[in-house]
């Protein structure tokens, strides 16, 4: 059986390897949307992203789509040093919740599921110049919320509740689950 994620993502990558032994990594090409509800956009974009490669490839097929969400703002994917600066500076000291949506679709037997998994993330107070510091680093720089957890970010977080590796972008718990209603066991 033949298991595809439809991501470039190097995280996704390192935790579906996690659970799978085999896989094949075949980024999507298409764009993710940018209206709607958060829920609904993430899964939306990891239902197209799915949907993308299984018209190129058979098997079971992952898509994933990750956004941050503080208050009302949806924080996408940092354009520049200034808007990174500015999403670490809006998030310091308050919570946010991560939201990564997941497709799971079998072309064998045209089995599919959908979810979205929330997390909440609370970090404590930044200094600017911790800021400038995790800048230099380059790390949050292709991260929606400008940060990684798993990396110097994980020194920001106060506490989370919820699935830690949904920060990262792909909730392991969720996706054995939805595996299985596919007909795959890991």
């Amino acid at each position: 059986m033949t298991i595809v994620l439809a991501s470039a993502s190097p995280r996704r990558k390192e935790l579906l390897a996690r659970i799978v032994d085999e896989f094949l990594i075949v980024p999507s090409r298409r764009e993710e949307p940018v209206e709607g509800k958060p829920r609904e956009r993430v899964v939306h974009a990891a239902s197209a992203k799915a949907r993308d490669i299984a018209e190129r490839h058979v098997g079971v097929i992952i898509g994933a789509d990750t956004l941050v969400i503080l208050g009302k703002e949806v924080l996408g994917k940092p354009r520049s040093r200034d808007e990174a600066r500015r999403m670490l500076e809006a998030l310091s000291g308050r919570e946010h919740a991560v939201v990564t949506g997941l497709c799971v679709l079998s072309t064998w037997t045209g089995a599919e599921t959908r979810a979205a998994e929330e997390t909440v993330v609370r970090f404590r107070d930044l200094e600017s110049d911790e800021i400038e510091r995790y800048l230099d680093t380059g790390e949050g720089d292709d991260k929606a919320g400008a940060y990684a957890i798993q990396g110097r970010a994980g020194a920001f977080v106060d506490r989370i509740a919820g699935d830690y590796y949904n920060v990262m972008g792909l909730p392991l718990c969720r996706l054995v689950l939805m595996l299985r209603e596919v007909g795959v066991r890991v």
